[in-house]
């Protein structure tokens, strides 16, 4: 980030021209000088006002899959049309119901890998990193869905909705075994929330907004007792980087969701 020194000598007389037109004066000033914090309190309502919007607008939604499949080669280029038909143009979305899309690539373990390679994706292409527990396999022998006719044989995309605060309490940390459902528990809808979506990760504070279990996939660790983990998704501020994790469903994480999906 570069210092307040390194602006113009126009560029300064510029911004004591904005400030000054916005009614700052030179009293104001001198009580700036007074108390510190008050600049630090200006500050920070500005750069809230500069942060960008945590979801995406259904349109930018469509776009960011349209760019990333036609990229990629994923065969869905002939669910385009249907989608843009479809699509919620006027939808807003809001932590507990947010606009995604449900992408199938055929296989569970392609499209597990597709969906963390596209997260990737899209945090690093805003400046921030990506990593993955190398323990989280996506074999038939290490993950499976828990809902096993949720998906036909062939690759499929539709519009959904995912509550992403669904099953938060903080109080009493739920965990997956206990809420878990194989007909609304929610989990590659997650991965392509966070994907299409990629201002949400960052502004993950675990207070305000949760991480992410996702209950609708059962995982099997290397040398583990079969089927006893969950993957999450996080955010890790201190290296700003998106996490992919599994824990076992029996865990207690009172910053995690279990998120659940609603057709739309």
């Amino acid at each position: 980030m570069a210092s307040l020194y390194d602006i113009t000598k126009g560029e300064d007389v510029e911004l004591y021209r904005i400030l000054s037109q916005a009614g700052a004066d030179a009293e104001l000033a001198r009580a700036i000088i007074k108390r510190p914090e008050l600049a630090a309190t200006m500050i920070g309502a500005v750069r809230e006002q500069l942060a960008p919007p945590l979801f995406s607008t259904p349109q930018e939604v469509l776009g960011r899959f349209a760019f990333y499949a036609g990229n990629r080669g994923w065969p869905l280029t002939n669910f385009l049309n249907p989608l843009k038909e479809q699509m919620p143009t006027d939808y807003v979305s809001s932590l507990n119901k947010v606009l995604t899309l449900d992408v199938w690539l055929g296989n569970l373990s392609i499209t597990f890998e597709a969906l963390a390679g596209w997260i990737e994706y899209e945090q690093r292409q805003a400046g921030n990193g990506y990593w993955r527990y190398d323990g989280l396999k996506s074999d038939g022998k290490h993950l499976r869905l828990l809902d096993p006719e949720r998906y036909g044989i062939e690759p499929s995309v539709r519009w959904v909705e995912v509550d992403m605060l669904a099953n938060w309490d903080k109080a009493n940390a739920l965990r997956p075994r206990d809420v878990r459902d194989p007909k609304t528990s929610a989990g590659l809808e997650i991965m392509t929330a966070y994907a299409v979506h990629p201002a949400y990760p960052p502004a993950i504070d675990y207070e305000t907004i949760p991480g992410a279990w996702l209950p609708g996939l059962q995982v099997t660790l290397p040398g583990d007792e079969a089927w006893t983990h969950v993957p999450l998704l996080g955010w890790y501020g201190a290296d700003r980087e998106v996490r992919l994790n599994a824990y076992r469903d029996g865990s207690r994480y009172w910053d995690y969701a279990l998120p659940v999906r609603r057709e739309l």
